[in-house]
């Protein structure tokens, strides 16, 4: 097969693009597919579910208008923008935004057993993560999706030192609650 004929597995600035230049939907369609439950999982990890759905539908209306825009070099760090700033407008809309962090200490831990089952624990987990302060669980999250340091950084608008302590807390956090050793 010729490489890139009928290629579903395009480059996401290959489709951004080619929807921009033609507004073919079914390149937009190949983008979602490709995206859309990364950046639902990413928003509900931050939000409520009704949250969550109101922002990754805002998120895709706003990639649609934003037709007329420049190319974009990294279409998933410019789509996690996009969701985030949403998310963000969306809490503050609804007064729900966090405006301080909470250091490790200020959180508490539960002191779990040793065996639990793997339900518990990811329960455990989540319940963990709901701990932390938005900004750590964000940063704690873009790392899961993949992003760098740096990357996070850029999607946050934080330094590097502000995003790495960000980090180590969430993850301090979430090692005692969960009781594992460092």
């Amino acid at each position: 097969m010729i490489k890139g004929w009928l290629n579903p597995k395009a480059s996401p600035e290959a489709l951004l693009n080619r929807y921009y230049s033609t507004g073919e939907s079914r390149f937009l369609a190949l983008l979602v597919e490709q995206y859309n439950l990364s950046l639902f999982h990413y928003l509900l990890s931050l939000s409520d579910k009704e949250t969550a759905e109101d922002a990754i539908q805002s998120t895709w209306l706003k990639v649609i208008k934003n037709r007329h825009n420049t190319v974009h070099t990294n279409v998933k760090s410019w789509l996690f923008t996009i969701a985030r700033n949403t998310l963000v407008d969306e809490l503050r809309r609804q007064q729900k935004w966090q405006w301080q962090e909470l250091s490790p200490e200020q959180l508490t831990s539960e002191n779990l057993e040793k065996s639990v089952t793997e339900q518990e624990r990811l329960t455990c987990f989540n319940r963990a993560l709901a701990q932390l302060s938005f900004h750590q669980r964000e940063a704690f999250i873009f790392q899961q999706e993949g992003f760098s340091v740096l990357e996070i950084c850029q999607l946050v608008d934080e330094n590097f030192e502000t995003v790495k302590s960000r980090l180590r807390y969430a993850r301090k956090h979430i090692k005692s609650v969960l009781g594992t050793s460092s």
